[in-house]
């Protein structure tokens, strides 16, 4: 039986990346982490980072002890392990870049080692960088399109 709360998750999930099912726990937690640690490549997960995971994961309905552990989690496992733990996580590896591309970018900043750190970690899963410039970019116009529908909604703020 689907409830209220697993078809909300669901529409997420197909608004998202046109899922027609939730993913197992076990898929869910290898993409995220496997998040992390990507945005960890660098050695510098910023705690801004680290939240946008942590949120994004809550968000999408992840169980409440993969949320508490990604609040800690050292994300320094080897990425290729972990994101080919199910055949769902491994077959959403350009997901992964673009949700590790999201997570660096949620203090505000995608510095050079940024982008070189994720497009190192694309490179150990077979994504080859001409496609992470365009994932990047899809991500970048993303941004720019949230901020301008923000300020035609809400030229004097948010209300809340």
């Amino acid at each position: 039986m689907t409830t209220n709360r697993d078809a909300g998750f669901l529409w997420l999930f197909k608004d998202k990346a046109n899922f027609r099912t939730l993913p197992s726990e076990d898929t869910f937690e290898g993409y995220m982490k496997a998040v992390l640690i990507c945005a960890n490549g660098d050695g510098k997960l910023a705690p801004e980072e680290r939240d946008w995971a942590v949120g994004h994961a809550a968000a999408f309905g992840a169980a409440d002890a993969l949320v508490d552990e990604l609040k800690s989690y050292k994300a320094d496992e080897d990425i290729e392990k972990i994101i080919s733990a199910t055949p769902a996580s491994s077959a959403s590896r350009r997901f992964l870049v673009y949700d590790a591309i999201r997570a660096c970018t949620a203090d505000g900043q995608y510095s050079d080692l940024e982008r070189a750190t994720v497009t190192r970690m694309a490179l150990k899963l077979g994504i080859a960088e001409d496609l992470v410039r365009q994932i990047e970019n899809v991500c970048l116009e993303e941004a720019r399109l949230r901020e301008k529908r923000l300020k035609l909604m809400y030229p004097e703020g948010a209300p809340l």
